[in-house]
C-alpha cells in the first residue's frame, strides 16, 4: 500500500510540471492511471493509499485543506468507479479481447468525469479558478485524468510475467537481445516522427499512425502501450507550447485537439493489440487441439492394438483353465477346486475388460457396424428385465418393467440397445447400500421413443453428471471400491445411442435417493401390424404387447 501512495505522489509531482490552469490541472495525470490499476489488482482495498497520496500532492497547492481533501476524494472515487465498471463487463487486464480495448477507453471517458466535476467546482467555488474558465478548467482537468488512464494503465498492465520459451539460455538472450533493439528502434522512430509531424502546421499528425500498429504488431499490448504514450507525451508538449495543429487554438480547443488525438493513437494500439493477442491465442489453441487430437488417435490405436492381442491368450488360458477344472486332464484334486474358481472368475473379468476396450475403441474408430432392424423397443426392454433376472435373484433386488399398451416402433440394432440397457440395469444393481430397485419404463414422448432406468441407488453429484460418461471414469466413493469394471460402460453407452441418432442423458439425480437415465431414440414411421409382425417372430405373442403394462417383480 505504501508503494502505491508513494508512486502516485511521484506521478504527481511530475506531471505538475505541465500544469497550464492554477498549478495543479495538467492535460496528463498519470497518477489517474496507477490509481486504476492499483484497484484492479489490489481491489477496493487499495483505496486508503489512493487517498493519502492525492491528499498529500494536493494539499501543498491549496486551495485549502478541506478543497485538497475534496480533491483527493475525486480522484479516489473516479479511478474505483472506473475499476467496478470494468469489472462488471468482465474486463480481462491482459486486454486480449477487443471489448477490453472498448472498456477501458469508456471507463477512462467516463470515470474521469466525476474527478473533473469535483475538482473544477472545489477550484471555481474556493475562487481560485473565475466561474466563466469552469468549462475550460473542466476540459483540461478531464483530459489530464482520462488521458492517464489511457496511456499508464495499459502499460502497467502489460508488465505480466511471460512464459520464456523453451531454448538453450544463450539462444533466449539472443533473441531477447534482437527484439529489445528493434522496439528500441521503433520506438524512436515513433517519437522523431510525432515530432516532427507536431512542428508542422499541415494537420499531418495521424501519419505516424502505422508505426503505432507495427509497434503492436510486433510487440503486442506491451509496445503498443509504449509507442502510445511515447507518442501522446509528444502532443502533450505541443499543445502547451503551441505548435503545429495546436497554433492559435484557445485552451479549450487545444483540449479536444489533443483528446482527439490521444483516443485515436490509444483506440488504434488497443485494438491491434488485441487482435494480435487473439490471433495468437487461437493459433495456441488450434496447436494444441491438434496435439491432442494426434495423442487421442494414438492412445486409440495402441488401446485397439492392445486389447485385440490380449484377446487371444486370454482365451486360449481360459480354454485350459475349464477344461482342468472340469477333470479333461485327469481328476482335480479338492483342494485345487477353489483356485480354479477364482483364477476361472478373473480370466472372465479381463475377458470383459478386453472386449469393453475393443468395443470403445470401434466406436472411436467409427469402425462399429449396426444392423437396421424394425423392432418394437417393448420387447428390447422386456428381455433386458429377464436378462437381469438371475443377478437380481442373487442381490433380493427388485425390478419393474413398465411398458404401454401400443407398440413403439423404431430402427435399431437389437444387441446394441440391449448393452445399453445392461448397463444401466448392472450399474443400478451394484451402485447401492441397500436392497437394489429399479424401475425401467419405455415411451413415446415428443415424438421420440424414450426408456427410462430409474434406480435407487447412491446418486451422482451435479458436478458428476457429464464425467460419468467420460472413458475410463470411476466413481471415487470408497463404498464401492469393490465394484468390478472399466469405466467404459456408461461411455460406450452414450456412443451407441448417439450412433443410432438418439441420446443417453442423466434425466434426474439424487444423492441418496438415486438416478434416472433416459435413452432416447427416433421413432419408426410404420404400420403398427408391422411392428406386431416383427415381436411375433421374435417370440413374443400380440397379447403381450398390448398389455397396458408389464410388471416383473423378483423379490
Amino acid at each position: 500500500m505504501a508503494l502505491v501512495a508513494v508512486a502516485y505522489w511521484l506521478a504527481a509531482r511530475l506531471s505538475l510540471s505541465l500544469a497550464v490552469v492554477h498549478g495543479q490541472v495538467t492535460p496528463v495525470w498519470p497518477p489517474s492511471g496507477i490509481a486504476l490499476v492499483a484497484f484492479l489488482v489490489i481491489g477496493r482495498r487499495a483505496w486508503p493509499a489512493i487517498a493519502l497520496g492525492a491528499f498529500a500532492v494536493n494539499l501543498p497547492i491549496g486551495p485549502s485543506p478541506f478543497g485538497a481533501a475534496v480533491i483527493a476524494a475525486g480522484n479516489t472515487v473516479a479511478p474505483l468507479v472506473g475499476a467496478e465498471l470494468l469489472r462488471r463487463v468482465d474486463f480481462h487486464r491482459e486486454l486480449d479481447r477487443l471489448r477490453d480495448a472498448i472498456a477501458i477507453i469508456a471507463a477512462a471517458l467516463g470515470a474521469m468525469t466525476i474527478s473533473a466535476s469535483i475538482g473544477s467546482s472545489v477550484l471555481v467555488l474556493s475562487a481560485s479558478v473565475a466561474s466563466t474558465n469552469f468549462w475550460s478548467t473542466w476540459t483540461v482537468w478531464w483530459t489530464g485524468d482520462a488521458m492517464g488512464v489511457l496511456l499508464v494503465a495499459p502499460l502497467l498492465l502489460s508488465f505480466r510475467m511471460a512464459p520464456a520459451p523453451a531454448l538453450p539460455r544463450e539462444r533466449r538472450r539472443e533473441i531477447r537481445f534482437r527484439r529489445g533493439l528493434e522496439l528500441v528502434g521503433l520506438l524512436a522512430a515513433t517519437g522523431f516522427v510525432t515530432y516532427v509531424l507536431f512542428q508542422s502546421r499541415l494537420g499531418l499528425q495521424y501519419v505516424m499512425l502505422p508505426l503505432i500498429m507495427v509497434t503492436a504488431w510486433r510487440f503486442g499490448l506491451r509496445g503498443a502501450s509504449m509507442a502510445a504514450l511515447i507518442a501522446s507525451g509528444v502532443a502533450i508538449s505541443a499543445a502547451i507550447q503551441g505548435t503545429g495543429p495546436f497554433f492559435g487554438e484557445t485552451l479549450r480547443e487545444k483540449m479536444v485537439t489533443l483528446q482527439v488525438f490521444n483516443v485515436s493513437v490509444a483506440l488504434t494500439s488497443f485494438l491491434l493489440a488485441c487482435f494480435v493477442e487473439a490471433r495468437e491465442r487461437q493459433e495456441e489453441m488450434s496447436r494444441l487441439y491438434v496435439s491432442a487430437q494426434l495423442g487421442n488417435e494414438e492412445k486409440t490405436r495402441f488401446l485397439h492394438m492392445a486389447a485385440h492381442e490380449l484377446r487371444t491368450p486370454i482365451t486360449v488360458v481360459m480354454g485350459y483353465l475349464s477344461m482342468m477344472s472340469d477333470g479333461t486332464f485327469g481328476v482335480v484334486p479338492d483342494a485345487w477346486r477353489r483356485p480354479f474358481e477364482t483364477l476361472i472368475g478373473k480370466t472372465r473379468e479381463l475377458n470383459t475388460i478386453v472386449a469393453d476396450l475393443l468395443e470403445a475403441s470401434r466406436l472411436e474408430a467409427k469402425a462399429m457396424p449396426r444392423d437396421h432392424d424394425q423392432l418394437d423397443l417393448r420387447t428390447v426392454v422386456e428381455d433386458a428385465g429377464e436378462r437381469a433376472r438371475a443377478r437380481a435373484n442373487l442381490l433380493d433386488a427388485e425390478i419393474s418393467v413398465i411398458l404401454p399398451s401400443s407398440p413403439v416402433p423404431i430402427d435399431a440394432d437389437e444387441k446394441q440397445l440391449g448393452r445399453i440397457l445392461d448397463n444401466l440395469i448392472n450399474n443400478g444393481l451394484s451402485y447401492t447400500t441397500r436392497q437394489p430397485r429399479l424401475w425401467i419404463s419405455a415411451s413415446c414422448e415428443g415424438g421420440r421413443a424414450l426408456v427410462r432406468v430409474a434406480d435407487n441407488g447412491a446418486g451422482i453429484p451435479e458436478s458428476e453428471r457429464e464425467r460419468v460418461f467420460e472413458r475410463f471414469h470411476r466413481t471415487s466413493d470408497s463404498k464401492f471400491r469393490n465394484v468390478t469394471g472399466t469405466g467404459l460402460g456408461l461411455f460406450i453407452g452414450r456412443q451407441l445411442a448417439e450412433g443410432h441418432g438418439g441420446s443417453l442423458t442423466i434425466e434426474n439425480s439424487t444423492p441418496d435417493e438415486g438416478t434416472v437415465f433416459a435413452l432416447a431414440l427416433p421413432l419408426l414411421a410404420v404400420q403398427p401390424t408391422r411392428v406386431e409382425e416383427v415381436s411375433s417372430d421374435s417370440g413374443r405373442t400380440s397379447n403381450r404387447s398390448q398389455e397396458t403394462a408389464v410388471e416383473a417383480s423378483v423379490a
